[in-house]
Formats: C-alpha cells, sequence, structure tokens
C-alpha cells in the first residue's frame, strides 16, 4: 500500500510540471488544413510595461496564409478580442514581413508552413487577472481556398509566487518580433524624407520622396488610415538628385477620402528583404539638421495611425 501511495505521489509531481505548461498555452485547435493556439511568455502579469503572447498557426505542406495586405486575392487574418477582460486597449499586433509570391497568376504576401503572430497587452489593473479571448477568422489556400473560423481562451494571473515563464515561447515570439519592418532608416539603407497629398484628376493620391531605393524594381507599399487602407506595388520615378525618387500611390476618388494633410499615415515599404514602417504626418519632411529624422517618428508598436 506504502508502495502504491509513493507511486502516486511521485506520478502526480512528475505531472505538475505539465499542467502547469499548459497554462502558456491554449489546446491546438485544427481547422481545415492548418492548427492554432495562443501562447504567452509568462503565467503572471507584468506591474510595469507590456506583456508578450502570440497567436501561432501551423500549416499543412504546401498551404499558405496571408499577410495584413495579402496581395491581388486573399483573405488576411482578423484578430477579435472584444471578448477579452482587464485590457487597457486590444493587444498591438505585429506582423512578421510575408514572402512574395506569384500563385495561379496572382502576386500574393503570404506566410508557408509556420507564422506567429506576437501582441503586446496591458491590464487596466495589474492587480486582476486578464483573460484573453480571440475569435480568429483566416484564409488558407493551395488549390482552393478554405475560410477558417477559431477561438482561443486564455487566463494571465495577477500575482503567483511560483508563476513559471516559458523559455521556448519567449524563444519563439522574440524571433517573430524580429521580422517585423522596422522604423529605424538606418537599419534599412532607405529613408522617407517627404510626405505630401496631392489631386490627379479625380483621385486623390500620397507622394513619398525616399533617398535609397532600389530603383531596378518595384516597390511594395502599404498605406493605412481611418478609412484607408491601400497596398500597392509602384516603380519608384527617379529624381535629379540619384540617391532621391519618388513612389506616387493612388488611395481612391477624392470624393471618397477626407483631406489628408496633417493628418497620421502609417506607411509600410518593402524594398526587397528591407522593409522600414513609419507613422507620418501627412505635409512634412524629415529634419535637415540630422538627415534622418522624422517628424513625427512612430516612438512604439501602440503609436496608431489617426489620432
Amino acid at each position: 500500500m506504502f508502495r502504491n501511495l509513493c507511486l502516486i505521489v511521485s506520478a502526480l509531481f512528475l505531472a505538475a510540471p505539465a499542467a502547469r505548461a499548459d497554462a502558456l498555452a491554449t489546446s491546438w485547435k485544427q481547422s481545415g488544413p492548418s492548427n492554432t493556439r495562443v501562447i504567452l511568455e509568462s503565467g503572471k502579469l507584468k506591474h510595469a510595461g507590456s506583456n508578450r503572447a502570440g497567436v501561432q498557426i501551423r500549416l499543412d505542406g504546401g498551404w499558405w496564409t496571408y499577410w495584413r495586405a495579402p496581395g491581388t486575392s486573399g483573405v488576411p487574418p482578423h484578430f477579435d478580442w472584444s471578448g477579452s477582460t482587464n485590457l487597457s486597449v486590444p493587444p498591438e499586433m505585429i506582423w512578421p514581413l510575408p514572402v512574395r509570391a506569384v500563385a495561379h497568376g496572382e502576386e500574393l504576401n503570404l506566410y508557408r508552413n509556420e507564422i506567429v503572430f506576437p501582441l503586446e497587452f496591458k491590464p487596466v489593473d495589474p492587480r486582476l487577472p486578464v483573460t484573453l479571448k480571440l475569435k480568429l477568422t483566416y484564409g488558407v489556400c493551395r488549390n482552393m481556398c478554405v475560410p477558417a473560423t477559431v477561438e482561443h481562451e486564455i487566463v494571465i494571473r495577477s500575482s503567483s509566487s511560483d508563476a513559471i515563464s516559458s523559455e521556448a515561447n519567449i524563444r519563439l515570439i522574440s524571433a517573430y518580433s524580429g521580422r517585423q519592418p522596422t522604423a529605424d532608416p538606418l537599419s534599412t539603407g532607405f529613408e522617407i524624407r517627404e510626405v505630401w497629398e496631392s489631386l490627379s484628376g479625380r483621385t486623390t493620391q500620397l507622394g513619398m520622396r525616399i533617398a535609397g531605393l532600389n530603383r531596378a524594381r518595384k516597390q511594395l507599399v502599404l498605406v493605412e488610415g481611418r478609412n484607408i487602407f491601400q497596398a500597392s506595388e509602384i516603380t519608384p520615378m527617379p529624381l535629379a538628385d540619384e540617391h532621391e525618387s519618388i513612389l506616387m500611390v493612388s488611395l481612391g476618388k477624392q470624393r471618397d477620402i477626407e483631406k489628408l494633410t496633417g493628418k497620421r499615415l502609417r506607411i509600410t515599404i518593402v524594398d526587397g528583404q528591407r522593409a522600414l514602417e513609419q507613422v507620418w504626418v501627412v505635409g512634412t519632411q524629415a529634419s535637415s539638421a540630422t538627415g534622418t529624422g522624422l517628424t513625427p517618428i512612430s516612438a512604439s508598436p501602440s503609436d496608431r495611425p489617426q489620432p
């Protein structure tokens, strides 16, 4: 009997770490040719700063899903956190750079095999637990496209002396965080120097003067703001200064777009393996004092396109 009791106690002791580790991730859920879950870096809320988590999608061989600007076709992932509790604002999502590909004659921005979307969140009251409740909808494609919808829920405790963290989750989230576009022009080798609004007929355009672009290829440009979401592949127009080019993005009919000068827009430019993402006030120029300054510069992932 004593031996049996020891075996039971040992089994419970050995099982405890696995049970605690489960608190750092939801169960995998399958939807068609893909599986998803939510992972946490830590089982304890920070009282200062942001907490990090990730939405992990694994895809069967040959299948893919999409970036937030999917390309000429496709369904981008949509993250609905409205059922969450004790969040100061919805989680700030990080979108790793996609792979550019052509499939079935369509130019696409996609993820294959696996993708983790890192996210940062802050509680309203760090003394209380946070419940992350996600409804995720996304498209999974190969020879055909399959719509997918899954729901996940996980609780992060406010305080616990024995709260654990996952080194594997930390490494995974950090790896994909490092694949997001940078706001630092020095690290990309190209910089936005001026952003302005113009009209071409009855179409509103956004002009950008940029130094350091590769003029020999088209650039993927994404412009985001209130009621604006425009992704285009654009060939740079050279200027007299051999280092500078102009990119003109058509945003839509003038009657559908409010005046942009003085408004903030998030601009993402992908030049091959280089990607720059900054928030600009339309009608401003870079600082001539530094040559790489920005008015204003996106100071953090939570800097919003529109005030």
